[in-house]
């Protein structure tokens, strides 16, 4: 095994390994999503990473209005599901493996930001293989980009407070700043039920599933404003467990930013796409909630 190429760990169960299988469900997500009228001023998307079957035809919503010529790199943040940390873990590998071939790592921006070592460090081999959050994003990048070269910058986000998230933010920003560089954003939203050790339900709905829309359409309320203080006191208040929280605090530290720096610019964060995993009616019930979003700069 080559020890420079992240495996595909997840392929053949959270997502098919056969590429012509592959490529049709992931090509019937996208011809079922509407691309919008200013898809070409996109610079960031929050985006699940659940089974595709899951959460495939929404992840579709957000994915559909890239355009592969406008970009020659990704950045990709997703939470940590498997290994406690703070700050930002960066992979060891040089390439991504997908079934639709490798994608290669931007190598020369990863070892910058590793000499911030406040801020991030080098990932174990075994960490990184076995977190899925940033894998499952990489079929659908590679199906869209196709044929056209991009690099990768894979960035796993720890248990941070919002010092920490604001500081990460303040070291990604020159590349939300590069015309050519796109961000996404790897997040469920809300896991309900007593596995995920969440049962809040507001009562005023009558049914369960329904309370959940309502604190995840909150969360999505506050990221169309793209206010990061008021993002972090929504999860201290809620404890909604939306697992990016931390990725999406960090691209809206960095949004607020750019703002201040761009004042001619009109930038904008929308919802596009939500469902639920299943619709809960009972406290023995659980699910888990996704959110697509875009955000342009114009």
């Amino acid at each position: 095994m080559d020890s420079t190429i992240r495996v595909a760990s997840h392929a053949g169960s959270w997502y098919k390994n056969d590429p012509k299988l592959l490529a049709k469900e992931i090509g019937d997500y996208l011809s079922k999503s509407e691309k919008l009228e200013q898809y070409n001023s996109l610079k960031s998307i929050i985006v699940p990473h659940a089974g595709y079957r899951h959460c495939g035809p929404t992840a579709g919503k957000s994915f559909i209005n890239i355009n592969p010529s406008n970009y020659d790199r990704v950045v990709v943040l997703g939470p940590s599901h498997h290994k406690y940390f703070e700050a930002c873990g960066l992979t060891p590998f040089e390439s991504f493996e997908t079934p639709f071939g490798n994608v290669k790592v931007d190598t020369e921006t990863i070892n910058k930001l590793l000499t911030n070592k406040k801020l991030f460090n080098t990932l174990s081999q075994t960490t990184d293989v076995k977190e899925h959050s940033i894998e499952m994003e990489m079929p659908f990048l590679k199906y869209i980009f196709n044929k056209k070269d991009f690099s990768l910058i894979p960035i796993m986000v720890g248990h941070n407070d919002f010092k920490i998230n604001v500081e990460i933010g303040k070291a990604l920003y020159d590349l939300y700043e590069d015309p050519k560089t796109l961000f996404v954003i790897s997040s469920d939203f809300c896991h309900w039920g007593q596995k995920f050790g969440f049962t809040y339900y507001n009562e005023k709905y009558e049914n369960i599933w329904e309370s959940t829309k309502d604190l995840d359409k909150q969360a999505l309320d506050i990221i169309h404003e793209m206010n990061s203080a008021k993002l972090d006191e929504y999860f201290k208040k809620t404890r909604n467990t939306i697992c990016g929280r931390n990725p999406i605090t960090i691209v809206l530290s960095i949004i607020e930013n750019y703002k201040k720096n761009h004042g001619d610019k009109k930038i904008s964060f929308d919802t596009v796409g939500y469902s639920q995993s299943n619709q809960p009616k009972s406290m023995y019930e659980s699910s888990v909630s996704y959110a697509a979003g875009v955000n342009f700069v114009m």
